[in-house]
């Protein structure tokens, strides 16, 4: 597989994998409205991962909320790479949720993300294929870069900093 050093990353290079690669599927919505959400709920895992602020309900909400939640947004789409797209988002936002409840010391999880384990990347890499053009390199360029990246923590801007990179 491209991505067998994900085992070996730390729980926040895991995050930057999956958000990182997540910034590559927005490009593929065909609606504006779907890119500018799903933009908007990566940028929040983006903002955890720099902060480490207490929100991972807020995280689950993005998620599950049953008036605007992406996998609502998912379910009422007609476009079948729009689907798949939609499932990396969730993908990642649902890792990054699962990180911030740990990080919270959090007993139960919501049921979905008490689901949620180093495993989910096989479900993001496969949609991940299905819908990015040049998929293959983004995963190795990102692997290469979680490889040598060392997240500091004065690092105002890390989503910049990976996407230039990638």
């Amino acid at each position: 597989m491209t991505y067998t050093n994900f085992d070996s990353f730390t729980d926040d290079g895991k995050v930057i994998f999956f958000l990182g690669l997540s910034e590559k599927v927005l490009s593929v919505f065909s609606r504006k409205e779907d890119q500018k959400v799903a933009q908007d709920v990566i940028s929040k895992c983006w903002d955890w991962l720099r902060e480490k602020d207490n929100i991972g309900d807020i995280l689950y909400d993005l998620l599950d909320d049953e008036e605007n939640g992406i996998t609502i947004i998912q379910e009422m789409s007609d476009n079948e790479v729009d689907k798949i797209a939609w499932n990396c988002i969730i993908d990642a936002v649902a890792y990054t949720s699962r990180k911030a409840y740990e990080r919270e010391g959090v007993k139960y999880y919501p049921e979905p993300i008490a689901l949620v384990d180093d495993t989910l990347v096989d479900h993001f890499i496969d949609c991940f294929e299905k819908c990015v053009v040049d998929s293959g390199n983004y995963i190795l360029r990102m692997n290469s870069l979680l490889t040598e990246f060392k997240v500091e923590d004065n690092m105002s801007d890390l989503r910049t900093e990976v996407l230039k990179n990638l």
